[in-house]
């Protein structure tokens, strides 16, 4: 299959985010809890580094913004991820930088290998985020997020070979997040509620849109438990398009156990369900995340 090339610029970003958490984390390793004091908020409300680059989960993202960055800061992340389930293989790497607590930045590259046919499929993903209102904790309101998220596939062939209508699309989410204190079982506990208006394909892998295309607002719902300060657990739920009348569209769900060390420092692993993709039925398989807080 021929592969198309981007710019320099772009072709090189993944690269450098690998870098930057390459250098970082023997410092990370070694940093304790007491060199991150400048952040106030607590450990793992920054959540995770979600498959679009954004601040969250794994699967999608969360109200939370990236980093532990408070109004007058600024805060960043790079992170490392894969999924593996039965025939293919996705490696993304990026990174998101938070303003101010107000407004968050992201990029991600995704490249997506089809594993029997030895195919690549690249994808980059840019993401802008806005806190309306509210806080996850110390509010009345729930903290509420709207985003933006851009993708654009680098390998259309397949795309649309399965009857995409579109290689490049925008899908826009209003995000609703709340943490309680003294949830189940007395432990800190977090739901977040995304809903979602765009027609990516398998999260814009196989493109945008179709000639089946007539579901635009999706569901997406994650919640959490902290087991103690630094383990939690929880779930993910992503209601998905089903815009391609040649192949069925699952939605997508995961079980995740996420570690945090201290504030500079996260693990997630999760077992991931995403059904079929691309004709091939229950795709089921691992998901592991490395994420450093800058």
């Amino acid at each position: 299959m021929k592969r198309y090339s981007a710019s320099f610029s772009v072709t090189a970003l993944p690269a450098v985010f690998a870098s930057l958490l390459t250098f970082a984390l023997p410092a990370i390793a070694l940093a304790d809890e007491a060199q991150t004091e400048r952040f106030g908020k607590i450990k793992g409300t920054g959540g995770v580094s979600s498959i679009s680059g954004a601040g969250g989960g794994g699967l999608t993202p969360w109200a939370t913004l990236s980093s532990y960055a408070e109004d007058d800061q600024l805060g960043g992340t790079v992170f490392i991820s894969q999924a593996r389930v039965d025939d293919y293989q996705l490696d993304i790497y990026g990174g998101a930088f938070n303003f101010h607590d107000k407004i968050e930045v992201s990029y991600a590259r995704q490249d997506f290998l089809i594993k029997a046919a030895d195919v690549q499929i690249r994808q980059d993903k840019i993401g802008l985020r806005y806190k309306l209102a509210g806080d996850i904790i110390y509010d009345r309101l729930p903290q509420i997020t709207l985003g933006v998220e851009h993708g654009e596939l680098r390998d259309p062939a397949v795309a649309l070979s399965v009857g995409a209508e579109e290689t490049r699309g925008t899908d826009y989410t209003i995000s609703m997040a709340r943490a309680w204190l003294n949830g189940i079982a007395h432990r800190t506990t977090l739901l977040n509620v995304n809903l979602r208006y765009g027609d990516a394909n398998q999260f814009g892998i196989l493109g945008y849109g179709g000639d089946d295309a007539d579901q635009k607002i999706n569901l997406e719902v994650a919640g959490a438990v902290f087991l103690n300060r630094s383990v939690a657990v929880g779930f993910e739920w992503r209601q998905k398009p089903d815009n391609l009348s040649a192949l069925v569209e699952d939605d997508a769900k995961d079980l995740f156990l996420a570690y945090f060390p201290n504030k500079r420092l996260s693990l997630t692993a999760a077992w991931v369900d995403l059904g079929a993709i691309a004709g091939a039925p229950d795709q089921r398989g691992v998901y592991v995340s490395l994420q450093a807080n800058l």
